[in-house]
């Protein structure tokens, strides 16, 4: 992948997705949709590690080339 996408990528796997989870979290606490936290962080873990596994974006990669 050209660097610029592999980049943009990782930030969505690294800091999007956290922050989409806290804003789910926070409007499920606010609407008492009764969503259990912990299915929302699983559900978001597994689109990271699933975009992360299509991409080959993974955190052990990017640990070595730092």
């Amino acid at each position: 992948l050209p660097q610029k996408v592999y980049e943009a990528l990782r930030w969505i796997i690294a800091i999007a997705l956290p922050a989409i989870g806290v804003l789910i979290t926070a409007l499920n606490g606010i609407w008492n949709l009764g969503w259990p936290a912990e299915q929302i962080s699983l559900t978001l873990d597994a689109i990271g590690l699933f975009l992360g596994a299509i991409f080959g974006i993974s955190k052990i990669q990017h640990d070595k080339k730092a």
